[in-house]
């Protein structure tokens, strides 16, 4: 497995509307082989961040390759402060 934990700096009062868009979108991008799914996080500080899986780090490159993937992208920002910064992972162990 392949994962990409990401920092979500999102803007006030958007936590719901986010995490239902979250829900949402998966559904779009399930149709997608390698394609796991996505989890929203938050520390109890108040930080946000998106646990996006997949089955391997190919599948993370096409989907990023898919027109779906780009308008998700774009409607993303609607929901952030500022940019999201990524750290990709292979899982090594279970």
């Amino acid at each position: 497995m392949y994962v990409a934990i990401i920092d979500m700096p999102l803007k006030e009062e958007k936590e719901e509307e986010f995490a239902a868009w979250i829900a949402e979108t998966n559904k779009i991008l399930t149709k997608n082989p390698g394609f796991v799914g996505r989890r929203l996080g938050k520390s109890s500080d108040g930080k946000y961040i998106m646990i996006a899986e997949f089955e391997n780090e190919e599948a993370h490159h096409k989907i990023h390759q898919t027109p779906e993937h780009h308008q998700i992208s774009m409607q993303l920002m609607g929901f952030l402060k500022q940019g999201p910064s990524r750290k990709f992972y292979d899982i090594i162990s279970q």
